[in-house]
């Protein structure tokens, strides 16, 4: 009764969020990041973890992402992150007239080193940095008028992935430099969202999937998604080409995972997720200039629950520039 909420919540899983290293950029540097995400699957994770078919067929996606990052100092970057950012294009098989584009949200926050070679506290060898920040729904969909599109046979939205709900949460980093050219970073995110009273995409896909059509009743419900978190550990090898040209390569693994959700304060059976990749990504970065990056990376499914079994292709170009 509820696959149709998991399936677009597990949209939001499985567009990579773009988890950072320890480092933070100097004072005055400006990085703009484009990222562009197609992500496809046709089989999904159920409840016990065992591959099934999709729910409606196969599942395609095109998200364009973007972020701004600023050094306020040697310590400290402001961020404003839109990654993954705007669904531009979907298709979903047996859902003709269906589609989830749309926005997804908006990270706000700042990030501070506390250790490492411009940390608070010098050190050559570890990083550790931390951040603070606010999730900001950019969508507020008019999920009646959704369905009532859907009654009448006219194309309709079923979310884009986004809670559309404001979360609070942190960032954790910490990088062990092994060689000037080697290091392996740990990272973990944990969101938390608020109770609300709300008629939010999640509940209003699990009634519409079980036939209740009766939308006048979901503004009194009280959701709660409760925490989103992530975890990644990922090596990373740069190698100098010459004084104008460094290659990257990296493997991080990503594991991502919710709780029950909660409907008037009783937890929903199996609709906790989880979801385990591996996304090996292969980065130039040009020292012009204006010093810019491109990279590439595709991501591996490897296990999960009540999640799609989606494989993803990345694109992210990065630029840096002085003030």
């Amino acid at each position: 009764m509820k696959k149709l909420a998991l399936l677009l919540l597990a949209l939001a899983i499985v567009i990579p969020a773009f988890a950072d290293d320890a480092k933070v950029l100097p004072a005055g540097v400006l990085r703009t990041t484009i990222a562009a995400v197609y992500n496809t699957f046709d089989e999904e994770y159920d409840e016990d973890g065992d591959k099934v078919d999709a729910t409606n067929g196969k599942v395609a996606v095109f998200n364009l992402g973007a972020a701004l990052e600023y050094g306020i100092t040697d310590q400290i970057t402001l961020a404003l992150q839109w990654t993954p950012g705007y669904n531009f294009y979907s298709d979903i098989e047996d859902l003709d007239d269906a589609d989830v584009n749309g926005a997804q949200d908006l990270f706000i926050g700042a990030k501070a080193q506390f250790l490492g070679p411009n940390g608070f506290v010098p050190n050559d060898q570890m990083r550790f940095a931390a951040a603070a920040g606010v999730l900001v729904p950019l969508k507020s969909t008019d999920w009646k008028e959704e369905f009532e599109n859907r009654l009448a046979g006219d194309e309709y939205n079923t979310g884009s992935g986004s809670r559309e709900v404001i979360g609070l949460g942190f960032r954790l980093y910490y990088d062990y430099l092994v060689n000037k050219n080697f290091f392996v970073n740990l990272y973990n995110e944990t969101i938390f969202f608020p109770e609300q009273e709300t008629n939010t995409f999640e509940y209003a896909a699990v009634q519409w999937l079980a036939g209740g059509m009766n939308t006048d009743a979901i503004e009194d419900v009280k959701y709660a998604y409760g925490y989103k978190t992530t975890f990644e550990i990922e090596p990373v090898y740069t190698h100098p080409v010459n004084e104008k040209l460094d290659i990257t390569g990296s493997l991080p693994f990503n594991y991502v995972m919710t709780p029950d959700i909660e409907i008037d304060g009783t937890e929903q059976d199996d609709s906790a997720t989880s979801f385990l990749k591996m996304t090996p990504y292969v980065a130039a970065f040009f020292k012009t200039t204006m010093p810019f990056e491109l990279k590439a990376g595709y991501s591996i499914p490897l296990m999960g629950k009540n999640n799609s079994v989606a494989s993803t292709v990345v694109f992210q170009f990065k630029s840096y520039l002085k003030f």
